[in-house]
């Protein structure tokens, strides 16, 4: 095969020509393949740089916006007027309830308007029914009036919120809203937001549910597939995807299975896009970029099926033609040098004139002057290398102006980008600054170099950036030694006040966010001692049952034996001894009976006799009971002044079932043996009354808990002892106190009015 005009041409001529195109193709398919190699090589890679930026900035904002969104949700399920509704519903107080509903709807609307995304804002309760809901609608916010609440309880968002645990969040999959059961029209593709809400006793109350327009994501995804010409994606945790093409619209709502990715791309690549890490990356002719949205990354719990991921995807062939078509420009200009370089010296000085012209048009043009031509007559090569340049001119102009166009466009891109951090930067600011928390910036040194209004609000008006906060809070180095590695969260106890701490580490030292719970936590405290009196008063009323059927049950058999005890007393020959002790049976039974009708007391209170009582009469009666037992124990039995004293307000047998009770467990704590001391002494208008044991004391972690019902720490014990000696002193306007020391015995102390200085 012959080269065209390379038949013309002989001797001289023909070796000079060959010898032009191999010095000339030779070297330029050398330089061409190199260059295209090593040009597709750096394009491939500051593609794979830019996707990658490109994904990363997207997911990035998303989770800032719902970062912002989730702290705004957890802050408005722990409102008090979510405590005060629920507070009011349990105790249907409508006035409180309509003021509590009044609160909410005024707050979340006010939300609703400040959020262009915010679709709805609703409290469901345990049920599933709405009870406050907010809709934003192109005219405006509106509260929805309670005769258009719904039902919800059978939605699936419902149930998995409220599955999970007050503090925790719950993202739904991307689907239509319902309205009424059916889907709404025009067609809403939403993604729901909520936490449950804790109720007044610390139970799940309800859930709290922020619905967000679709076009949040939408319109990223769409924005990606335009700026950089590929087919993006937008992938959830629950196996489906949506795909979006350059040109085309951010509406519209279409998710599909993730099996189905294959008609869009190949399978290798729908493996990448599903399971692979983040990052970007080539293969089977593809390059794909992918970042995960972090929803909430500190509440919401792990999910195994992982992250909802952003995604963009488009063959590498579009790289090679972009390679080949620069490669071609450079190719074409290397060889115009060539060519006007060598011809110079081998063409005869009538090609002189036109290769300087080409050599000085040719300048003109790699200075930059791509509007520069050549006007060669004639039709040998020399026109035709003429012709050529002219059109290699016209392809370099029109590059170059391709080239300013995308300069153009990215720099728009670059400046929109720019003002968009700038305003998520400005409403961050906003954030931190008016936020009801205190934030604080701290260096490794301990030094304030950051200070919100509300951290100024908590330390003080005297703190200052630059300020050690070691001298405002002295735990401070311990709690940053805890935090040096890992976010932490702690109590901070100052001395009029407990701070709330969240310590997260940072290359330069920690952000700490602080909040002043010592109201909260004394609330909690009273809500405790709340909650044990109404535990109290319950195991009251259910002993105050259990009594009634007693007194039932024992009553019938305490008259037969009362009889027969009256009946032996009449006959003759009955010892003198005997008689006594059935004296003492028919007036104990009398007592149990009046016991009974005072256990009965713990359900309906039972009437008093109160009278003047001699304390040493019933104690009497009280040690006849007793003695033997503490005598078989080898207990010696000691009174003090009980003799002497003053005739105490009571009446006689509550208070002998009062000492009793506690004499029996006195001898009941001595089983080696000891001492049992009954001291009594008067004080004013009261008696002071002391019965003491050397027995084996009360362990100090029940000692709060020895006065409630069915509470015993012996295994043949009932646990009502005390619980009725309590009761019987609360009657007669007395008080008991108890203290004990283990393994040295107990004293309870007895503070009883005495008669004719009482008061009823």
């Amino acid at each position: 095969m012959q080269l065209p005009g390379f038949q013309s041409l002989s001797g001289l001529s023909r070796k000079i020509y060959a010898a032009f195109l191999i010095t000339t193709i030779i070297p330029s398919a050398v330089v061409g393949i190199i260059g295209g190699y090593f040009s597709l090589r750096a394009l491939q890679d500051e593609t794979l740089r830019n996707l990658n930026q490109e994904v990363t900035i997207r997911t990035q904002g998303l989770g800032r916006f719902f970062d912002q969104l989730s702290a705004q949700l957890l802050t408005m399920a722990s409102e008090e007027a979510l405590d005060a509704l629920f507070s009011a519903i349990g105790a249907d107080d409508q006035a409180r309830k309509s003021a509590a509903l009044n609160r909410l709807q005024r707050e979340y609307a006010t939300l609703a308007g400040y959020s262009r995304y915010v679709y709805q804002i609703r409290l469901l309760d345990h049920d599933g029914r709405e009870v406050v809901r907010v809709d934003r609608r192109p005219k405006g916010v509106t509260v929805v009036p309670p005769d258009a609440l719904q039902y919800k309880g059978d939605r699936y968002y419902f149930r998995d919120a409220f599955a999970l645990a007050p503090g925790q969040l719950y993202v739904s999959p991307l689907d239509l809203n319902i309205e009424f059961g059916k889907v709404e029209t025009p067609e809403r593709p939403v993604i729901r937001v909520a936490t449950p809400v804790a109720g007044p006793d610390g139970k799940k109350a309800g859930v709290l549910v922020i619905n967000l327009h679709a076009d949040l994501l939408l319109e990223q995804v769409q924005q990606m597939a335009d700026a950089r010409k590929g087919t993006a994606f937008l992938l959830d945790v629950y196996g489906h995807y949506m795909s979006r093409s350059p040109g085309g619209s951010a509406s519209g709502f279409s998710m599909e299975p993730v099996d189905r990715l294959a008609r869009l791309v190949p399978a290798s690549i729908g493996r990448r896009l599903t399971e692979a890490e983040p990052g970007a990356g080539h293969a089977d002719g593809w390059i794909v970029a992918q970042a995960p949205i972090d929803f909430a990354r500190r509440e919401l719990p792990e999910n195994p099926r992982g992250k909802w991921r952003l995604a963009v995807a488009y063959p590498e062939r579009e790289l090679l033609f972009a390679s080949v078509n620069l490669g071609v420009l450079y190719t074409a200009l290397l060889a115009a040098l060539l060519v006007t370089a060598i011809a110079g010296f081998v063409l005869s000085r009538r090609l002189l004139q036109p290769i300087a012209e080409l050599a000085e048009e040719t300048s003109a043009i790699a200075s930059g002057d791509f509007t520069r031509r050549v006007a060669v007559k004639g039709n040998d090569e020399i026109a035709a290398l003429g012709e050529k340049f002219n059109a290699m001119a016209e392809r370099l102009q029109a590059s170059a102006r391709e080239g300013s166009a995308y300069q153009e466009r990215l720099e728009a891109q670059v400046l929109e980008r720019t003002r968009d951090l700038e305003q998520e930067r400005a409403s961050l600011e906003a954030v931190i600054e008016h936020t009801a928390d205190a934030i604080l910036s701290v260096d490794m040194q301990g030094r304030l170099h950051l200070i919100n209004a509300a951290g100024s609000r908590l330390l003080g008006s005297g703190a200052a950036s630059g300020q050690r906060l070691d001298g405002l809070w002295p735990q401070w180095p311990q709690v940053a030694a805890d935090a040096a590695f890992e976010a932490t969260r702690c109590d901070l106890q100052l001395q009029d006040r407990i701070l709330s701490l969240a310590v997260t580490p940072t290359t330069a030292g920690f952000i700490v966010v602080a909040r002043d719970v010592s109201q909260e936590r004394r609330f909690l405290d009273e809500k405790r001692m709340l909650d044990r009196q109404m535990f109290q008063m319950e195991k009251l009323t259910t002993l105050g049952e259990l009594a009634m059927g007693l007194a039932h049950e024992i009553g019938n058999p305490l008259a037969g034996m009362k009889a027969v005890a009256q009946a032996m007393q009449y006959e003759e020959d009955v010892p003198e001894g005997l008689m006594e002790a059935l004296k003492r049976m028919e007036h104990e039974i009398d007592r149990l009976s009046g016991f009974l009708r005072s256990f009965h007391g713990f359900a309906a209170p039972q009437q008093l006799h109160p009278e003047a009582c001699q304390l040493y009469d019933v104690l009497d009666d009280v040690l006849f009971w007793v003695r033997k037992d503490a005598r078989n124990k080898g207990i010696a039995i000691e009174q003090n002044g009980t003799d002497a004293l003053p005739a105490l307000w009571a009446d006689a047998n509550q208070l002998k079932q009062t000492l009793l009770n506690l004499v029996i467990n006195a001898v009941h704590a001595m089983p080696q043996g000891g001492t049992l001391s009954i001291s009594a002494e008067a004080d004013g208008a009261r008696a002071r009354i002391a019965v003491r044991d050397t027995g084996s004391g009360i362990p100090s972690d029940a000692i709060q808990h020895i006065f409630e019902p069915f509470f015993t720490t012996r295994s043949e014990g009932s646990g009502l002892g005390l619980a009725i000696v309590r009761k019987i002193t609360e009657q007669h306007h007395a008080r008991i106190a108890v203290a004990s020391t283990p393994g040295h015995g107990t004293c309870f102390t007895l503070d009883w009015p005495l008669f004719g200085k009482h008061h009823a």
